[in-house]
């Protein structure tokens, strides 16, 4: 089993963040008056704390619903036939149980908020992918789920009918 490097795992992870990021930030933007922050924020006189403040403020808010409907997203698609989110899916790589299997609800859930531990420690639990022999961050050792490539595009139609059975078990020679 070949495991998905931090690299590969980033460019995943900013495919699928940016564009939730952006759809919170429009929702904010048309729905939420965070037009009118940005615009007082941008066009602040020198000294005013209580638009920074405010813009600060929402900002955060939009992070945080952001990272939020992201974990959610994750925690469902992780543990579909896919096992991948658009991200994951986009540079060839999934996600699976230590036995090669697909995640479970429970699983993938366990799996997308322990995420929150590896970003929380300045990111410590995420970086864990560039040194884990199995390339494995602490979300996933939390969860015992591990990230690896796709072997081919032709087991697109396996992963959809929820077939499991070509792939092999953890630590196998099998190819």
């Amino acid at each position: 089993m070949e495991f998905a490097g931090f690299w590969r795992r980033v460019v995943a992870y900013l495919l699928d963040i940016v564009p939730i990021t952006l759809a919170v930030a429009l929702a904010f933007y048309v729905f939420y008056g965070f037009d009118e922050t940005l615009s007082r924020y941008l066009n602040r006189p020198p000294g005013d704390l209580d638009a920074r403040r405010q813009f600060l403020v929402e900002r955060n808010q939009i992070r945080n619903v952001a990272l939020g409907l992201y974990l959610l997203y994750c925690g469902f698609i992780e543990a579909s036939p896919l096992r991948a989110t658009v991200g994951k899916w986009l540079v060839g790589i999934e996600v699976l149980d230590m036995n090669g299997q697909r995640l479970t609800y429970p699983q993938a859930a366990k799996r997308n908020s322990g995420k929150a531990l590896s970003f929380l420690v300045f990111g410590l639990g995420c970086l864990w992918v560039a040194w884990s022999r199995e390339k494995r961050g602490w979300h996933d050792y939390l969860a015992g789920t591990c990230v690896r490539v796709r072997r081919t595009d032709t087991e697109v139609p396996a992963r959809l009918t929820g077939d499991t059975a070509d792939f092999p078990a953890h630590g196998s020679t099998a190819t």
